[in-house]
């Protein structure tokens, strides 16, 4: 008996619907793993302030700086008044007492690296990683006047005197942060967590409390100075445990090292002596 042929391979009818399997495209690679800032570093892994020695605080247990100036006023008030229009300015959720509330000041956020993820007050941050061509400009000159890189930077907008943030402290995955004031100049608090006790039963008071503990005093010698020995230094001012002042339009100030396990700062309400509004640059050095 003759064996069947094998059985022909069917062609495809015209009618029959295709695969919807898509071949893949460079949209379905895989995102990025995100990435969150590490709290422990080595210290090749950042970088510190070193060029502003002229314009250090007498901060005990910190390492802040105060630029009085680092663009004029009218520049200052035009970058204010172009940033302001920025889309990404969006009110936080932020958890009180375990109920989430809405923050009355705005913030944006940027970053250089599409894969960093930051939270705020445990809820993520909206972030965006397409620098307007202004802030970028602005982040050149502040890394150009500080000698330090940021990949990140939150602004924030006090729309008024009645805007405020209260006494805090920023975390310490922060090595560095150079805060640029825009438009209406602010009261700046700092207060040291922990001061002496004779200090932190005594009301606030900016006047220093303590001498460096790398003073020198003047030598006991009788002996007549050379004439060609240099002229003595300066002492150096007291360390202070409260510091008060207004940042204006168009300054830097610059946190890094231990101030944010000794130190907190805060920018108070202020509703008859501010009209206008401040943005602040708070550009930022994390490392991941």
């Amino acid at each position: 008996m003759a064996s069947s042929p094998p059985p022909r391979r069917r062609q495809a009818d015209a009618t029959e619907p295709k695969s919807t399997k898509r071949k893949p495209t460079p949209r379905d690679a895989p995102k990025p793993k995100s990435k969150r800032a590490r709290l422990t570093v080595d210290a090749a892994e950042s970088s510190q302030v070193t060029c502003l020695d002229e314009y250090r605080l007498p901060l005990a247990d910190g390492d802040a700086f105060y630029v009085p100036s680092i663009v004029d006023e009218a520049t200052a008030q035009q970058w204010h008044d172009e940033l302001v229009n920025l889309d990404e300015w969006y009110r936080p959720t932020l958890k009180v007492y375990g109920k989430d509330v809405v923050q009355s000041r705005k913030i944006a956020a940027f970053a250089t690296d599409r894969s960093l993820e930051l939270k705020y007050s445990g809820h993520p941050v909206k972030m965006s990683y397409d620098y307007p061509p202004l802030l970028r400009k602005i982040q050149d000159l502040v890394e150009a006047r500080t000698g330090c890189l940021y990949n990140h930077v939150m602004a924030n907008l006090y729309e008024d005197g009645g805007v405020y943030i209260g006494k805090h402290r920023d975390n310490r995955e922060n090595r560095v942060i150079a805060s640029l004031s825009l438009g209406q100049p602010r009261t700046f608090i700092l207060t040291h967590t922990h001061p002496p006790p004779a200090l932190s039963t005594s009301a606030p008071s900016d006047v220093p409390p303590t001498a460096p503990p790398h003073s020198t005093s003047s030598s006991s010698s009788s002996s007549p100075s050379d004439p060609t020995d240099p002229p003595p230094r300066p002492p150096a001012p007291a360390l202070v445990y409260t510091h008060r002042s207004t940042l204006a339009s168009g300054s830097l100030l610059v946190m890094q090292g231990a101030m944010q396990q000794h130190w907190k700062h805060e920018v108070p309400r202020e509703k008859r002596a501010c009209k206008g509004s401040r943005i602040s640059l708070t550009f930022r050095q994390l490392v991941f």
